[in-house]
């Protein structure tokens, strides 16, 4: 994080520990906003990876699950990095700017993942950096928030990927119920934008971002849950995570496999978990009556109501039989996309 947004956020009131933002001074208000609020979020929890060069596009193209040809200035796109077994390293979402690409990972996964890409680089002409303290991203999200930053630019991005740049910023629409925008840009042309969009908007600690990815099913990996899942048990197959027909990528012969000669035994689901308000840890465990593993938690945060939600990765056979976490009943919670019949 640039020191210069760190101050920025604490004269805003902004709480930290270290490094991470907690809050803005009030938890239990900040969780009860979204989806229904409008939300302005520092994004600093995740690292920023910068890929540039000559060979950038064709050297992602030969590591990364997704079509990285699809993605341009006005196009962004999730995406996932594989072990040869097929495990997801990490899940990301990757934005252009400028002809560089930048790969927005969970910052525990940064050092790792950029060690094992840079091994790959060999002779081609590509740059692998951490861009994290280069620029600032924060998040924005509100009903009427394509609205909005069209009143301020004359532009927004209109559905979910869609980017626009726009006063030295790239504005990325993210899937959510209401519209959802990662911002990425210049430290001054940051705090300018945050400035006039706080004017209707409730600053927020990072747990509100992560109330909206479980909404949308959107499955961010992070070390306590590298190479544990293929994108299939993410759900990635069936929102545009990984492509079939690209070429090769570092376990795309097993990925390739589970959808012509398989099917996974397992997927993600989102789970609620009514009068649970302790947040599970990554990799905590969904009992049914049959199996004291049936699910696996993935992420998890509170809603506004204060109790558990969560995406977990979850044998597809237990998903209609009851569930429980410790003395807690599980609900499955509705995905914004169709899921896999068992």
């Amino acid at each position: 994080m640039k020191p210069e947004w760190k101050d920025f956020l604490i004269g805003h009131g902004a709480e930290f520990a270290g490094d991470s933002l907690v809050s803005f001074g009030n938890p239990e208000r900040e969780r009860r906003i979204p989806p229904q609020g409008a939300i302005l979020c520092d994004l600093s929890h995740f690292g920023l990876i910068s890929v540039s060069g000559d060979d950038a596009t064709s050297f992602l193209q030969g590591q990364l699950t997704n079509d990285i040809k699809q993605v341009s200035e006005s196009v962004s796109q999730f995406s996932a990095y594989c072990t040869p077994k097929g495990r997801a390293l990490a899940t990301f979402f990757i934005t252009q700017r400028r002809g560089v690409y930048y790969l927005s990972v969970a910052r525990d996964l940064l050092e790792p993942m950029l060690k094992r890409l840079r091994m790959y680089v060999m002779r081609s002409k590509v740059v692998l950096e951490d861009a994290s303290t280069s620029l600032v991203h924060f998040g924005y999200a509100a009903p009427d928030g394509d609205q909005r930053l069209h009143d301020l630019f004359g532009v927004a991005p209109a559905a979910a990927y869609d980017t626009v740049q726009v006063n030295q910023l790239t504005i990325m629409r993210q899937p959510a119920p209401i519209p959802r925008f990662k911002i990425l840009g210049e430290l001054s042309e940051a705090k300018k934008l945050w400035e006039r969009l706080n004017v209707n908007s409730a600053c927020v600690g990072r747990s509100s971002w992560e109330y909206f990815n479980v909404l949308s099913g959107v499955p961010m990996v992070s070390q306590a849950s590298t190479e544990a899942w293929v994108p299939q048990m993410l759900n990635m197959h069936l929102t545009n995570g990984v492509s079939f027909t690209k070429g090769c990528f570092p376990g795309q012969e097993i990925v390739a496999r589970l959808k012509y000669l398989g099917k996974s035994k397992r997927q993600m689901y989102r789970i609620g978990i009514p009068h649970c308000i302790k947040v599970p840890a990554v990799g905590a465990l969904i009992a049914s009556a049959n199996d004291p593993e049936a699910a696996t938690v993935l992420n998890a945060t509170l809603n506004p109501d204060g109790e558990v939600e969560a995406l977990v990765v979850m044998k597809i056979a237990e998903a209609a039989t009851p569930l429980h976490f410790g003395e807690f009943s599980v609900k499955v919670l509705d995905l914004p996309y169709a899921l896999e019949d068992a």
